[in-house]
């Protein structure tokens, strides 16, 4: 019986040994660090809470190739046509007032038509907003504010980052890089493009290293952005990053399922 016993407190003391083991080799998580989490120590109710302001986007239009559909791109160098100016702030409660000329306009974004304004210009329209003030995440606010911006007008088209700079890079990750650009010039006559002279084309120098120049007049840009959508010739974007002046294309020719990709950057004049 006695050994009995001694079998049994070994048991337990086993036990508790192996108990002990466990406890050292699951420790307690650490807690949580998300600001957003109303369940970690360092949540913040105001993370991510952006107090209102008149700051706005002027956006030139582009049509986009692949689907036919229009994009907006953000930009102070504006080829102009359709422009929309739009606040980041659309929420329901902030309240809304352009001021675009002589127009007075009230709604979360405008979309107004410069084809007919002299180039180059510069234009500036004013923003005002009113907004319910968040008395826990910025209580010193005043429900209000104003801005107003100024954008230029383009006149001739080589004035746009992505017409007349040379392009230097590679195709799909190649080793040996090439230069091509894409011209704006008035047909049969070699003058550049200019925004309201009629019957210009952009000219493909050097396109998918090609050693030729091609005309295209299926073709739409903004100062960071070109499309290529005629149904003869490569259909594709360009886009521009203007802060490091990288450069990514990428393309299909008409029938042929393979995608190019070219990156690069524009070179310095």
């Amino acid at each position: 019986m006695k050994a009995f016993k001694n079998c049994s407190l070994i048991g337990l003391v086993g036990v508790a040994v192996l108990m002990g083991c466990k406890k050292d080799d699951d420790p307690t998580p650490p807690p949580c660090n998300d600001p957003s989490n109303s369940e970690c120590p360092n949540y913040d109710p105001c993370f991510g809470n952006e107090e209102p302001n008149a700051s706005f986007f002027t956006e030139d239009r582009l049509i986009y190739p692949e689907f036919g559909e229009y994009l907006w791109i953000n930009d102070s160098i504006l080829r102009g046509g359709p422009v929309r100016f739009r606040s980041p702030f659309e929420e329901p409660g902030v309240s809304h007032i352009w001021y675009v000329g002589a127009e007075t306009l009230e709604t979360p974004s405008v979309v107004r038509n410069f084809s007919a304004v002299q180039r180059p210009s510069s234009i500036t329209v004013s923003h005002v907003i009113t907004y319910p003030v968040d008395s826990l995440c910025y209580p010193e606010a005043s429900g209000r504010d104003s801005v107003a911006q100024t954008f230029y007008l383009i006149d001739f088209i080589s004035e746009l980052l992505t017409v007349e700079n040379t392009f230097r890079g590679v195709l799909d990750n190649e080793t040996d890089s090439f230069d091509f650009k894409f011209r704006a010039l008035q047909t049969f006559t070699g003058v550049p493009g200019q925004i309201g002279a009629s019957g210009y084309s952009i000219f493909m120098i050097n396109f998918h290293n090609s050693q030729d120049s091609v005309r295209n007049d299926g073709f739409d840009f903004t100062n960071t952005h070109l499309s290529l959508r005629d149904g003869g010739f490569p259909r594709g974007l360009l886009i521009i990053d203007p802060d490091d002046l990288s450069v990514e294309l990428n393309y299909k020719f008409i029938g042929d399922d393979t995608e190019y990709t070219f990156k690069g950057r524009v070179l310095p004049e």
